[in-house]
């Protein structure tokens, strides 16, 4: 049954994603042996190599950055001296012009790389839902699949126009206004910033609530009609006697071992899933953390303004981590929710 799929589509775009040959089909037949694919050791391993490789290639924006807060810090305490205003006020805002570049050209890098990951996640998906709707089909006189699949590209196509319109556009401006609101001596455009902020969270819960809803709400009404459809077909073969047993006992082996297929290819896209997203986030993360740690150091020596966009800065970084979570985490939902809900041999 596992060589009637077609596997090549999906391994040609993970060829595309990932710039290597990867056996998609291999995956799901050492799955359905047994094999752990989720090694501890191999995936820490894997963490680590990626946080040492973001130190070694982003040290020299960390060190620039120090380098500004202990200026700022040093001019600010120099103008004390002086009784006119205009020369801290200059000297901050070129330490600001030159934080604001530096850190949205990181914001930039991290925002291609969120989008360039969630365009890998779809279109993964898209390549995945065919097999493996099919393989749900066969496992369990599943013809429901069909509507899975009509449900499931409509959920791509608006979590793509959402993404593209609203999440990732809102993200950019709750990052400008952050950084922007800092250049008075009180901060400008806070109850908007917050209030934007709070509704790209709010969008990000609604996107996993929609999916987990459709998707159960399918689940519960499709399969009732295949379930009347079996036990009709169940109950034919088993009048047929002696014959009718037999083939009952054939339709049970068939319809296990495409039981089994189905959640092989389930297992193997998920561990996909993470791992496309795996990389990206940590690298992200990175950035989220260091930015806070820095806020955290640099507010006893420096202006409070330079800190403050700092911090607001790793809280944008964040929502991008949290978009990459939430996008994943849609996805992991629906392939173990049409999993559950397909079932297998009754």
């Amino acid at each position: 049954m596992d060589t009637e799929l077609d596997y090549g589509e999906i391994e040609a775009v993970l060829s595309q994603i990932t710039g290597e040959r990867i056996g998609f089909e291999t995956m799901v037949e050492e799955i359905m042996e047994g094999d752990l694919l989720f090694r501890p050791g191999k995936w820490f391993g894997v963490l680590g190599n990626v946080v040492a490789e973001q130190l070694k290639n982003h040290g020299q924006t960390i060190g620039y950055l120090c380098l500004l807060i202990l200026s700022a810090a040093v001019l600010a305490t120099i103008a004390k001296a002086f009784k006119n205003r205009q020369i801290s006020d200059m000297g901050f805002y070129m330490i600001f012009l030159l934080l604001f570049l530096i850190m949205m050209k990181s914001f930039g890098t991290c925002y291609v790389l969120t989008e360039s990951v969630i365009a890998d996640l779809v279109d993964f998906m898209k390549a995945l839902m065919p097999a493996y709707l099919m393989a749900a089909a066969v496992s369990a006189y599943r013809t429901s699949a069909v509507v899975y699949y009509e449900g499931f590209l409509l959920l791509i196509y608006y979590l793509q126009k959402l993404v593209e319109i609203f999440v990732l556009p809102g993200i950019r401006c709750y990052v400008l206004l952050s950084m922007l609101g800092q250049l008075g001596k009180e901060e400008f455009f806070q109850k908007g910033r917050e209030g934007l902020k709070k509704l790209i969270l709010l969008v990000l819960k609604a996107m996993i609530g929609v999916t987990a809803g459709l998707q159960m709400i399918q689940g519960m009404i499709s399969p009732a009609i295949d379930e009347m459809k079996q036990t009709v077909f169940s109950r034919g073969i088993s009048s047929l006697g002696d014959i009718g047993n037999v083939a009952q006992n054939v339709t049970d082996v068939i319809l296990g071992s495409g039981a089994l297929l189905k959640n092989g290819i389930g297992v193997a896209a998920a561990v996909i899933l993470v791992s496309i997203c795996l990389i990206p986030v940590v690298q992200v993360a990175a950035y989220v953390v260091f930015y806070q740690l820095l806020a955290a150091a640099a507010e006893p020596i420096s202006d409070k303004r330079l800190t403050g966009v700092i911090s607001q800065m790793g809280e944008g970084m964040g929502l991008l981590v949290k978009l990459l979570f939430t996008v994943c985490a849609m996805f992991l939902l629906t392939i173990a929710i049409v999993s559950v809900t397909t079932g297998g041999l009754r």
